[in-house]
């Protein structure tokens, strides 16, 4: 039940009950006329020079007035703005042993902020989750001023209400009556709520056959609820029911089905959706009424009411006590509320059970399944420890004169909890890092502050460092080329096998150029015998090199022209093609005897003339040709010259010959 109510502030203390109704102004009068008086009839007054200011200022102080009315006041005789007032509100009653009250307090007035001590010590303005009793609280606000007030939470008090009498109703008429009588409470105020609207009355009239409810709430809002039905005196019918609430497992819907006796058949059945059978199905959690009227005219009516499948809820206590990371020593118990008893279990790691016990750390999930098919899902976590990790580092200090090396390895440590303890297994030594003279295997073991435990190998492999084959290279003609000398001017590949643990390499193809790319490619412009040289840098420091000679020769340009050809597609001869060397600009055209042009070609690697023109084969015969091409040093030449087409049937082609 929420209260509020008002407590005016009074900068005196707290007083009993007042001796006199008046306001203040009254109140100074009285004060201020007794003062004066004493003043006039007394000359020892005067003497001690009690003085009517002094005499004002003494009545200022607080005196014995009503604490509703009282104000401090300052010297012009206006109320001081530091008054304060508090509206208390919340629950301040229980209605029964598990409730629990609060309190709420809100300040005016006074000069902000305002602090709180209650008389437990707590220091907050508002008070939560109270059992019955009186609460003092002391609130003061920023320039002193302060209010005490006590607070009342009241205790459960037994609300008893009970039916005092029925009326049932002749059939097909709305004459019942029903009355109640409240027993014990609070007192009054009570509000009355009859399920049929009727309220604040003890007797209801003009009842129809049928269920009904009353609740009664008291000031406190606390209230007790009576159910009754009131009959039919006619043949009263009886009806029986059959209640099916929406569950998990099929379907999420209930249904209601009703048998009526008594009375006289046939019965009609009316339902509050509308339906008008015996039996509703499909239904969805909710109240459904039902009147069930007989052939002579009688009804009852009756509501029921379809329940939705309980939700579950689920939570855990996690128990987290592992020292190693992959210790099995977590646990976690299920606390479930809601649902239907028994419950099925499923977790992800395979168990049945309710709980996990030694488990590892790490992610759990659990599917729960009541005994009305409703399920639900849930997963925990169990934190462990970091896990504890060693990884063994190592590096060769090589001697580059000598190719000796010297090997080092030490281990990195992560995760478990310091410090840790390292032993080398096949070093025999307890150190972080060690050193080792050949190639072999390491193996270290960790263990942490909690005694967990790892172990790490690795293979130590430098047996390659002075290898002859970490270092070489081949070239070849970057365009493919019958001829296998070097001409001036080709393009040139060089690939290199370089060993991985080289980072740097050099060129130097002996003409005075230089690359540092890993595959390049190079012309040499002049003829020659070139001293290429590949120096590459490993990672320990040292250089190797790799020399190759390439020669070089300077283009000389050739050009044969067959005299003859045979096109018959034998292999041999097919095509008439010059053969070609060292020139550039190359074009050859191809006439019939009348100067017409019957092929040209002015690609230098194109396959040559195969005797036809248009796809059509061309007679034997003589055809010339004409060649026109450029040798290395710029000149231009013109050849021609015959070549005889051969067949062996002699034949014109669409006239051409």
């Amino acid at each position: 039940m929420l209260l509020n109510h008002k407590i005016p502030w009074s900068k005196s203390a707290v007083f009993a009950k007042p001796l006199i109704k008046m306001n203040w102004q009254k109140r100074l009068f009285t004060s201020l006329f007794i003062l004066i008086f004493f003043q006039v009839i007394s000359p020892f007054a005067f003497s001690q020079g009690i003085y009517l200011e002094q005499l004002y200022s003494k009545i200022r102080r607080p005196v014995a007035l009503d604490a509703s009315v009282f104000r401090t006041m300052n010297q012009s005789g206006i109320p001081d703005p530091g008054d304060m007032e508090v509206t208390v509100s919340g629950q301040l009653a229980l209605c029964n042993h598990a409730d629990r009250g609060h309190i709420l307090l809100d300040i005016s007035g006074g000069v902000p902020p305002y602090t709180f001590v209650w008389n437990n010590l707590q220091t907050v303005q508002n008070r939560y989750n109270l059992l019955s009793g009186t609460y003092t609280v002391w609130v003061k606000d920023s320039q002193g001023h302060q209010i005490k007030e006590k607070i009342v939470v009241q205790p459960p008090f037994p609300l008893v209400i009970e039916m005092s009498g029925t009326k049932n109703v002749s059939c097909s008429n709305a004459d019942g009556e029903a009355k109640i009588n409240i027993k014990m409470g609070r007192g009054e105020p009570y509000k009355i709520e009859w399920s049929h609207g009727l309220t604040d009355a003890l007797h209801a009239k003009d009842l129809s056959a049928g269920s009904y409810s009353v609740k009664v709430s008291d000031k406190f809002n606390c209230n007790q609820t009576i159910y009754f039905e009131i009959k039919s005196n006619s043949g009263a019918i009886q009806l029986k029911e059959e209640v099916t609430h929406i569950s998990c497992s099929n379907e999420p819907k209930g249904s209601i089905a009703v048998t009526a006796d008594g009375g006289k058949a046939p019965f009609q059945f009316l339902w509050s959706n509308g339906k008008t059978t015996n039996k509703i199905n499909g239904l969805i959690a909710g109240e459904y009424g039902l009147t069930v009227t007989d052939a002579n005219g009688c009804s009852v009516s009756k509501t029921y009411s379809i329940q939705d499948a309980e939700p579950m809820s689920v939570s855990a206590e996690i128990s987290n006590v592992l020292l190693c990371a992959d210790a099995k020593s977590g646990k976690i118990s299920l606390d479930i509320e809601g649902g239907m008893a028994p419950f099925t279990f499923s977790w992800t790691n395979g168990s049945k059970e309710k709980n996990l016990e030694n488990v590892s750390s790490g992610e759990y999930s659990v599917k729960i399944i009541d005994q009305m098919g409703c399920e639900t899902s849930k997963t925990f976590n169990i934190t462990g420890p970091e896990k504890l990790t060693a990884r063994i580092e190592t590096t060769v200090d090589v001697n580059c004169e000598t190719n000796e090396a010297k090997g080092v390895a030490w281990v990195s440590i992560k995760g478990g909890k310091a410090p840790y303890q390292i032993t080398w297994l096949n070093v025999n030594k307890n150190t972080q890092e060690i050193e080792f003279l050949t190639e072999r295997e390491l193996a270290v073991e960790v263990t942490d502050a909690y005694g967990c435990k790892i172990t790490e190998k690795i293979f130590v492999d430098y047996s390659n460092i002075a290898s002859a084959d970490r270092l070489g290279f081949d070239f070849k003609k970057l365009e493919l080329d019958t001829e296998e000398e070097i001409l001036v001017d080709d393009k040139l590949k060089f690939e290199s096998k370089i060993s991985e643990d080289f980072i740097a390499w050099e060129w130097d193809f002996g003409d005075g150029t230089v690359s540092l790319e890993k595959d390049p490619v190079h012309v040499f412009k002049m003829p020659g015998e070139f001293k290429v040289v590949l120096k590459a840098y490993d990672i320990f420091g040292c250089s190797s090199v790799q020399k190759e000679e390439v020669k070089v020769n300077q283009v000389s340009e050739y050009l044969m022209m067959p005299n003859a050809f045979s096109p018959n597609n034998d292999g041999l001869n097919d095509l008439f093609k010059p053969e070609i060397k060292g020139i550039s600009g190359y074009r050859m055209d191809i006439f019939n005897k009348w100067g017409e042009m019957i092929f040209s070609n002015a690609i230098q690697n194109a396959e040559g003339w195969n005797g036809q023109l248009n796809g059509q084969l061309l007679p034997a015969g003589n055809y010339v040709y004409k060649v026109t091409f450029q040798t290395p040093k710029g000149e231009t030449i013109e050849k021609t010259g015959t070549v005889t087409l051969l067949r062996e049937n002699k034949m014109v082609a669409n006239g051409v010959w």
